[in-house]
């Protein structure tokens, strides 16, 4: 029988006391609940240990040679990365639900654990998707490759524009409800505007090609700018609108994005509601597959962090990229999709003819077209679909249709994600 394996948890807040629970109540075959670190000790916490098994030094708690695995849990940067650069260098192994930390500073942590020998397990870090991360692994293997990865990494931004579809609210009241019910925070920033998803998207990228580099720079887009109008001419279309992060093989390596975007609305990712996750990948033999789950709680996030020690425990092997190789991105520009327009154009005859000259000077061809009447004297709004255009080809065209006198604002491009495109 192996020996047990003492573990101590920092950060003794939400998912900290979900872990304690399970690992001190319930208890976890091989593992022992030693310390448990936090600044505030005093505060009441629906979960009674010992006293004697509190401290407020970290310090202590990861030089201590009988302590084998430290589970971090206070999220942001620091202390975080000093603290498992500590647990690393002390002969411990790490167990993280820090996102942020890992696409920011992995390259440190990783590199680190892989000179080493040690483990430093993230399941956490996705939740609701964390039972792909062995799969996502596997694509720097040479028996299987992805051709493309479409997910839903934010429960938060799913659970506002699920709420936006379903009854017909605006994005304002949309996330006042997400903060009601706590599935937003008071500063929903990271969450709507993409950096959650982005930084969920950055950890993966480094898995696929097994490489812990930093990851260049993407575009990442939000979902502020989303109107109710936005809304309602893409389920009229058959679309849903979600938040997606985007990678995509180019040129034996990857096009990366997080950008809003237009799901058949009977697909997986299409129907997800509310603050589910989901991811929906191909690979290379055309085989596609997915995966649905609770994107945050205490209970999907405790359950990340145990099954990463079970795999601490049990010796088996955990996905960890371990290569210091170049990471490189593709360039979306010449990435061929869909896309959804809205335009706000004068009320004048001749408007719509202007546009498709436009187009047609770029090769893009028009698939759909919706124009309701107008709403004022001054403006219509019209709406089209387009079949496979190049990234690059569309921004030009769409630079050229801004700059005409009867277009109000900036057109409005979402981009439209199927199996087919």
């Amino acid at each position: 029988m192996a020996a047990v394996k003492k573990v101590a948890v920092i950060g003794f807040g939400y998912i900290g006391v979900g872990v304690v629970r399970a690992l001190y109540e319930k208890g976890v075959n091989g593992l022992e609940l030693v310390k448990v670190v936090d600044i505030d000790l005093k505060r009441k916490r629906p979960v009674k240990i010992p006293k004697s098994m509190l401290t407020d030094d970290w310090k202590s708690v990861v030089n201590d040679p009988e302590i084998d695995i430290i589970v971090e849990l206070m999220g942001g940067i620091e202390p975080a990365k000093t603290i498992q650069m500590a647990a690393l260098k002390a002969g411990k192994d790490v167990v993280t639900a820090n996102k942020k930390m890992l696409a920011s500073e992995g390259k440190d942590i990783f590199s680190l654990a892989t000179k080493l020998g040690r483990h430093v397990g993230f399941r956490a870090s996705f939740v609701g998707c964390h039972s792909l991360i062995h799969e996502f692994q596997q694509a720097g293997a040479a028996t299987k490759k992805f051709k493309r990865i479409y997910a839903i990494l934010n429960g938060t931004s799913n659970y506002i524009l699920s709420t936006m579809t379903r009854d017909e609210k605006s994005f304002k009241e949309a996330l006042k409800e997400a903060q009601e019910k706590g599935f937003a925070e008071r500063d929903p920033s990271d969450d709507i505007d993409g950096n959650d998803t982005a930084n969920k998207i950055r950890i993966l990228v480094n898995l696929i090609t097994n490489s812990y580099q930093k990851v260049p720079e993407f575009t990442v887009e939000g979902i502020r700018d989303i109107t109710s109008q936005d809304i309602e001419y893409a389920a009229e279309l058959g679309y849903a609108i979600k938040l997606v992060g985007v990678i995509e093989e180019m040129d034996d390596t990857f096009a990366v994005g997080v950008h809003p975007a237009l799901l058949p609305e009977y697909s997986l990712l299409g129907s997800l509601e509310g603050a589910y996750n989901g991811t929906e990948l191909e690979d290379e033999y055309g085989v596609i597959s997915g995966l649905v789950a609770p994107g945050a709680g205490v209970y999907p996030t405790t359950d990340a962090v145990v099954k990463d020690l079970a795999d601490i425990v049990e010796g088996r092997p955990m996905p960890m990229p371990t290569s210091k190789k170049a990471l490189v991105l593709g360039s979306t520009a010449d990435a061929e999709r869909r896309y959804y327009l809205r335009f706000s154009v004068a009320n004048h005859a001749g408007v719509l003819a202007q546009i498709c000259n436009i187009f047609w000077k770029y090769n893009i061809s028009i698939a759909g077209v919706i124009q309701k009447e107008p709403v004022s004297t001054k403006f219509v709004p019209i709406v089209m679909t387009t079949y496979l255009a190049k990234e690059k080809d569309m921004q030009e065209a769409l630079r050229e249709v801004d700059k005409l006198p009867m277009v109000k604002v900036a057109t409005k491009l979402i981009r439209i994600l199927s199996a087919n495109t």
